[in-house]
């Protein structure tokens, strides 16, 4: 993959990351009263994949510019970690703290979300990770297209 290859695959996650902000706004709008069980589980499945898509993007980072994909047991922080840091003097940090921190959430639900069956999800528990989902979406776009353009 060379660095034309990831800046593509990075516009088509952002183009993904943006669908998913749009379904989440979406659900969010039609409900002002209390989400029913089909839209928890739909929200979750959302955030889910939105935590997927940004993954997706350090992968390809980690693949191509670090050239070192953790593979541990632990291998899905320790990829989020990678990003925060600058690494090996190839390259500055990809993230900011802050937004590492806020991703870790979105981490720690998709664990939840994959471990849990739909039942037991409970909105009040990830309610506010729907809520911030456009916020973090814009520190993730400024943050990536500020690294691509360092490459």
């Amino acid at each position: 993959m060379n660095k034309e290859k990831l800046k593509e695959e990075v516009k088509i996650e952002i183009e993904n990351l943006e669908r998913l902000n749009k379904e989440m706004k979406d659900l969010l709008a039609k409900t002002e009263k209390e989400l029913s069980f089909i839209e928890v589980r739909a929200a979750a499945s959302i955030l889910h994949d939105f935590y997927s898509s940004v993954e997706r993007i350090f992968k390809n980072i980690a693949l191509l510019i670090d050239k070192n994909l953790p593979s541990s047991e632990n291998w899905h922080i320790e990829l989020l970690s990678q990003m925060a840091k600058p690494f090996a003097k190839i390259r500055g940090p990809v993230i900011s703290e802050e937004l590492f921190d806020n991703l870790k959430e979105y981490l720690k639900f998709r664990h939840l979300f994959r471990h849990i069956y739909g039942f037991e999800l409970k909105w009040e528990r990830f309610k506010e990770l729907c809520t911030k989902l456009d916020n973090i979406l814009k520190e993730i776009k400024t943050e990536i297209e500020n690294f691509l353009k360092e490459k």
